[in-house]
């Protein structure tokens, strides 16, 4: 083994061990001939497996003997030996072999990684280490417990070592993160091909093991293993709640097809069970009301940075956008889309630190399954926003954005921002508002672009002319967004007070439009007996917390059934208006309750019952109560994070106990709910 450390050849720049390595990776392909007929079927498996564990005993022999001499003559040589040995064994864990075989394999990538180190291994193993994630995440939903269990030590070995060489693994795990949609489809795929998908239950039970190896990752403790870092610890915690609610969200798309949900040539129903029809019309299913899907799209996307990963951020919001309006939630939806524009318009100043996926050439073998999968990768709407001109034909990896195209992608997404902002009563406000900070945030990029050129190319020896036509693509955006702007400015000047009782608008506005409140608000909370749902689960997890109080935006659907009722009424009443708000809102929760358990009791209130209710009580309790914007103005269009409830003191005239609520995100926001983080309350006069 040692005399393989020697040049090939006087003047060669490879050493024998490399030649060795070409012979070891020309066995992987020849050594499938063993699967052929001319092998009786007793010994063929037998034969395969023991030839590829002889194949991954060899590089780790090869390693052992020979790493730690060409490290001490030549870094060169000892990157090339690592890497042909990742190469030869990323081959081996790829090929569909045997539980003993596949444990061999990642057994000796682990080796290498404990031999060579953690900057040697991503040195060597370059951009194919979103290769080495693909095949981690696959194995670790494999059915069998030991590899499983394997690739989980693998994936802890990995994130420990490039901690303690780096520092952080962040740019690890959004390789993990960006392809884990990928494996999760291509899972999806694989087992509808042999029949084991047949209703949307099926398709989630059929990720079960990689969950169960995530919460394995995350529940590591420094304590009992060492190469777990304290701090690592908080790192691997929110890198495993990424990675659920990435698989959460490949859900969430495949049920926003409804029931022309096609998974390779199967149609699956993803709208089954008791449904409500929304006011336009769309057919929303019950069993989707607790479940924290916007929640989960939205962690996604706040993972990544617009500075690095700007498409894998607008993959994500463009999907809760979808998630939005397919309820109906078009305030949220415009917001989401905001945060779109946002996104873009930060990204324009760094496009030469964007990272871009490539695809594995070893998965495109199955064309079927391929095309169905590359679209979790990547949506193929994102192609058609790219420039032709800006697309690599020489590599695999997906085009990088030019500035011309995040341009037209940043005024779609703001013009379709407005038109939701127009569904929803009085948010004219709140769109100006929005639009302003987006053009602060464009004509800052422009600055930047023009004072910094070498920002705007990407090629050093582009032409000066396509400089100057990219900065004028980017004014060119400025003036759109100005120019949206001041027509919102306009309008809201028209439907402001004074000006717009005298203006010829005045009467378009119906008596009900005069009264609607605005964004309405309302505090949730479960109480009593808990049913079947809120129980531990591997489905979609709930939003709503088990006793925890949550601020929820009530839908334009209620509000406007509330005013309906009222309809001829005292419209002075908001007492009695406000209740029913929080009946009618109430109302879509207890159905969604009583289709899981139909036998548990569940009771409506506006206030929290006493503590001896609740304690003798087999029930449960559904408290719904309003609560007010603490910044507010006539129509509560403003954002705010601070609410508050006043209630009068029992037996007192003069005195109100008054409650105070913070939640995180200013409301309105991209989601249309939120936990309530700090309650304080107090007895005033």
């Amino acid at each position: 083994m040692l005399s393989l450390c020697d040049l090939a050849e006087p003047y060669s720049k490879d050493t024998v061990a490399l030649k060795f390595l070409n012979t070891l990776q020309l066995c992987v392909p020849s050594l499938q001939c063993l699967a052929s007929d001319h092998i009786t079927p007793r010994m063929s498996p037998w034969l395969i497996q023991e030839s590829f564990n002889t194949v991954s005993a060899a590089s780790i022999v090869l390693v052992d003997e020979c790493c730690d001499v060409l490290v001490s003559r030549s870094a060169l040589h000892a990157k090339s030996l690592t890497e042909g040995v990742l190469e030869l064994l990323l081959q081996i864990i790829s090929s569909p072999l045997s539980s003993v075989t596949l444990l061999r394999g990642l057994g000796a990538v682990s080796h290498v990684l404990d031999k060579v180190g953690a900057g040697l291994f991503l040195s060597a193993v370059g951009d194919r280490l979103q290769n080495v994630a693909r095949m981690l995440l696959t194995l670790m939903n494999s059915t069998s417990l030991s590899v499983r269990s394997m690739s989980v030590d693998l994936a802890v070995s990995l994130f420990g070592a490039v901690y303690r060489e780096v520092g952080s693994i962040d740019e690890v795990s959004q390789i993990f993160v960006t392809v884990l949609p990928e494996v999760v489809g291509r899972e999806v795929a694989l087992y509808s091909i042999s029949k084991q998908i047949a209703r949307p239950e099926c398709v989630e039970k059929c990720m079960w093991p990689l969950r169960r190896a995530l919460a394995d990752i995350e529940g590591s403790d420094p304590l009992d293993d060492d190469r777990v870092d304290a701090n690592l610890q908080l790192f691997l915690r929110q890198f495993c709640r990424v990675s659920q609610a990435v698989i959460d969200g490949v859900f969430i798309e495949l049920r926003l097809l409804g029931d022309e949900c096609m998974i390779m040539g199967t149609k699956i129903n993803m709208t089954m069970g008791m449904t409500r029809t929304a006011r336009f019309g769309g057919m929303i299913p019950l069993s989707w009301t607790f479940d924290a899907d916007e929640e989960s799209l939205f962690e996604v996307s706040d993972f990544f940075s617009p500075e690095t990963s700007p498409m894998q951020k607008l993959r994500w919001l463009m999907t809760l956008k979808r998630l939005h309006e397919y309820k109906e939630q078009f305030v949220e939806a415009a917001e989401t889309l905001i945060l779109c524009a946002r996104t873009v318009a930060d990204a324009i100043p760094h496009l030469g630190n964007i990272w871009r996926v490539s695809p594995y050439d070893e998965w495109k073998k199955m064309k079927d399954v391929a095309e169905f999968t590359d679209e979790f990768l990547e949506p193929s709407y994102f192609n058609k926003t790219l420039d032709a001109e800006s697309h690599d034909t020489i590599s695999s990896t997906l085009p990088l954005p030019s500035i011309s195209s995040l341009g037209k992608l940043l005024v779609s997404v703001t013009e379709e921002a407005i038109i939701f902002y127009e569904k929803e009563k009085r948010t004219v406000a709140l769109a100006y508002s929005r639009l302003q900070d987006v053009l602060r945030i464009v004509m800052a990029s422009v600055e930047h672009v023009i004072s910094n050129p070498k920002y705007v190319s990407r090629r050093a020896l582009r032409a000066h002319q396509h400089q100057i036509q990219e900065i004028a693509a980017l004014r060119k955006v400025s003036a759109i967004v100005n120019e949206m702007v001041t027509k919102l400015a306009e309008r809201m000047r028209l439907q402001s007070g004074d000006i717009f009782s005298t203006s010829p608008f005045a009467s378009l506005l119906t008596s009900q439009e005069k009264n609607h409140p605005g964004l309405v608000y309302v505090r949730v909370v479960l109480l009593g007996m808990k049913p079947r749902r809120f129980l531990e689960s591997t489905t979609i997890p709930t939003f709503l917390g088990w006793e925890e109080p949550f601020i929820c935006r009530v839908s334009e659907e209620t509000v406007l059934k509330a005013l309906k009722c009222f309809h001829g009424k005292d419209s002075q009443n908001d007492i009695s208006m406000f209740f029913q708000i929080c009946k009618l809102h109430a109302e879509l929760l207890i159905s969604s309750i009583k289709e899981d358990t139909k036998s548990l009791s569940v009771e409506f209130a506006s206030e929290v019952p006493d503590e001896s209710v609740l304690r003798n009580c087999e029930k449960l309790f559904l408290v719904v109560t309003p609560v007010t914007a603490a910044e507010t103005n006539a129509h509560n269009t403003v954002q705010s994070k601070r609410f508050y409830i006043k209630k009068k003191v029992a037996m007192s005239q003069s005195r109100e106990r008054l409650t105070n609520i913070t939640v995180a995100k200013p409301f309105p926001c991209a989601l249309s709910r939120q936990p309530c983080l700090v309650t304080t309350e107090l007895v005033t006069n």
